[in-house]
């Protein structure tokens, strides 16, 4: 077995154990039933939350029985293919909710505010052109427009930190739902690499990856403006609104088209190499799994709470859920992101640079009968 495979197995076992832990201290009651919320999960809302309880202890333990067996190669191809694929049920769709969404989106904009500074500090450092155009008056914009809402943004700091207090135990836990799916979703994929179909599958992807990446990268474009209207009199999806949310609301649009520019650079040449403008980085060829992992792990997420955030969605009507449906679209963004980080992966693999003297490389003359 390929070291990279065991290494994914051991991953995925190891989070499979510390699931079932969990579980197992919420069906014995040793610790509070995170599903007595029946928002947590879908299961927990339509058969209550010992059910739930029990389906997430099982499902983990078979996760871990099944790892152990896969590591010691008991377990072959399609053996972890149908490993992988239910613990991609259970964990990805009748445990799942639109609170794992939440969760990235809350950390990813909570991030924003140190990101947009240490850009616009490489952009005076690296930039003469757009040093006093960009760089200069927005450092200045930051520090005036800081200073002057330093209580707002205190309040939002303030809120963020009960709320991540309170919610802290599911917050964790969505986060681990989203190591599990990951790890376990490689596992599969690496099992199918072992089959035919899934050559067929990567040549497809490879010859419509700009498209699926341009496809892919219009996914947080609506939310990013919809936030973006809360800085205006007329605010969409919200009502009386306060500095403090205003500004939360600039960060959380902000983050989305974050995630607009970074699967732009799927098939951008900075997504390859570092740009000059990154100390001790620039020129370099970026690696493979600093573009795979996070991309892989925010389509995961949004896959994952698709069919939640639809059905919470259907029930507030035909208008207001079709207008939910496009504000939030999980179910074509997640499925084109991920079929994007797949086709990076590809590309990068196929046009990665060889050693000297690697049989990839050598050319055969052919030689006369």
């Amino acid at each position: 077995m390929h070291r990279l495979t065991r290494a994914t197995l051991l991953g995925a076992t190891i989070a499979s154990c510390v699931t079932a832990l969990l579980g197992l201290a919420w069906t014995t009651g040793f610790w509070p039933n995170l599903y007595v919320d029946p928002e947590r999960a879908l299961l927990a809302r339509f058969a209550g939350p010992d059910v739930a309880a029990t389906v997430h202890t099982v499902a983990a333990l078979v996760g871990v029985a099944t790892g152990i067996a896969a590591l010691a190669g008991a377990l072959g191809t399609r053996g972890r293919i149908w490993a992988a694929a239910l613990q991609l049920l259970v964990f990805g769709l009748v445990l799942q909710s639109g609170g794992t969404l939440s969760t990235a989106g809350y950390l990813v904009a909570a991030a924003m505010p140190v990101v947009v500074v240490v850009l616009l500090v490489q952009v005076v450092r690296r930039y003469r052109v757009l040093r006093w155009a960009v760089g200069v008056p927005g450092l200045a914009a930051l520090a005036i427009g800081g200073f002057l809402a330093r209580d707002a943004i205190a309040e939002i700091g303030v809120n963020l930190g009960t709320g991540f207090a309170t919610y802290g135990t599911g917050l964790l836990t969505s986060l681990l739902f989203i190591a599990v799916g990951s790890l376990w979703a490689t596992v599969g994929i690496q099992a199918l690499s072992e089959t035919p179909a899934l050559d067929r599958a990567t040549a497809w992807v490879l010859r419509h990856r700009r498209a699926i990446t341009i496809v892919a990268a219009t996914g947080p474009l609506p939310y990013a403006l919809v936030r973006l209207t809360w800085l205006t009199p007329w605010p969409h999806l919200g009502d009386g609104l306060d500095l403090s949310t205003r500004i939360w609301g600039l960060a959380l649009s902000s983050g989305a088209w974050l995630g607009v520019f970074l699967t732009i650079g799927l098939i951008r040449p900075w997504g390859e190499v570092f740009p000059r403008w990154m100390p001790g980085l620039a020129g370099r060829r970026v690696p493979i799994a600093a573009a795979a992992v996070p991309g892989g792990m925010i389509a995961v997420t949004l896959i994952f709470t698709a069919v939640p955030m639809l059905i919470m969605f259907s029930e507030e009507g035909l208008v207001a859920g079709l207008l939910g449906a496009l504000t939030f679209p999980c179910w074509y963004w997640g499925p084109a992101l991920a079929l994007a980080v797949w086709g990076y992966v590809a590309h990068r693999i196929q046009t990665a640079p060889q050693p000297e003297g690697d049989p990839a490389r050598s050319t055969v003359t052919p030689v006369a009968p």
